[in-house]
């Protein structure tokens, strides 16, 4: 098996006949220079989770990490784990934190629309009809864009996204109502799924 000296360099320890890395599933591992946090271990297979990016889980055999290991790659740090990388640990649904900023800013741009025409809908002046839809999309596009100029710095979503089509708002609507109102559903399925390394 593995153990960590004081330096926090791995040192091989024999166990049986045959040697293993054992993973410290409260350390902070570090995989070519990278942080993960261990997700879960087991006879033959180790997953960790990136720290730098939070969508991105990573599968080692033990011979793996005995490659990684004997090249210096595999470093565990068992100074105390921040209370993001313990949540990652456990917490492996993607959620809108875990999104990149511009798939962020996509969702916000979507939800935008979906909770103006509910508020309309609230007050019993939703449209039906494509026209007067497209009436109240621009109005509500207008909105959006007078919002995000007051925005600064990295925080400002990109003003790139097209005023959508009465079609493609109702089909946000639908999916936003359908989830019980979880913004996550309006984010585009391939950025939903957790992303492997290996």
């Amino acid at each position: 098996m593995t153990e960590l000296t004081g330096n926090n360099q791995i040192a091989d320890v024999a166990s049986g006949s045959d040697t293993r890395i054992r993973l410290d599933p409260e350390a902070r591992i570090w995989i070519n220079g990278r942080p993960h946090v261990v997700v879960t271990l087991d006879e033959t297979t180790n997953v960790l989770r990136r720290v730098d990016r939070l969508r991105v889980f990573a599968r080692f055999s033990d011979a793996d990490l005995q490659k990684l290991s004997a090249r210096g790659r595999l470093i565990q740090d068992r100074a105390s784990l921040s209370m993001l990388e313990r949540n990652l640990q456990y917490n492996q649904e993607v959620t809108f934190w875990h999104l990149d900023q511009d798939v962020a800013n996509l969702v916000m741009f979507r939800l935008h629309f979906c909770v103006q025409l509910l508020e309309l809908d609230r007050k019993g002046k939703l449209p039906r009809g494509d026209a007067s839809m497209e009436v109240a999309i621009s109005q509500i596009y207008a909105s959006w864009m007078r919002r995000i100029s007051k925005w600064e710095g990295s925080c400002r979503p990109l003003s790139t996204n097209e005023c959508p089509k009465p079609r493609t708002v109702r089909d946000w609507l639908r999916k936003y109502q359908a989830s019980d109102f979880e913004p996550m559903a309006l984010c585009p399925s391939r950025h939903k799924r957790i992303i492997w390394s290996r």
